[in-house]
């Protein structure tokens, strides 16, 4: 099973969220299944590794996939209403 890597940002931003229930259940899907799991819409970072973005009502989440680690890491949750 794929390990799901929440950055601490993250991590301190979905504990600020009171219904996070959709959130977890995203990050469940990303574990159980990361290759058929995807973003609303990606771009590259300065190192070159697709970043995904996925919509989830009010937040958007950015995460990457890293298959030769079986790793996906969380690293940023945003208040989409807040940009």
């Amino acid at each position: 099973m794929t390990s799901v890597y929440l950055h601490s940002h993250a991590a301190d931003q979905l504990r600020s969220i009171r219904d996070s229930k959709r959130l977890l259940e995203f990050a469940g899907r990303l574990q159980a299944n990361p290759t058929e799991t995807l973003g609303d819409y990606s771009q590259p970072d300065p190192r070159g590794r697709t970043i995904e973005v996925k919509i989830l009502g009010r937040h958007a989440v950015l995460f990457f996939k890293d298959p030769f680690a079986d790793l996906v890491k969380i690293l940023d949750i945003r208040n989409v209403e807040a940009l």
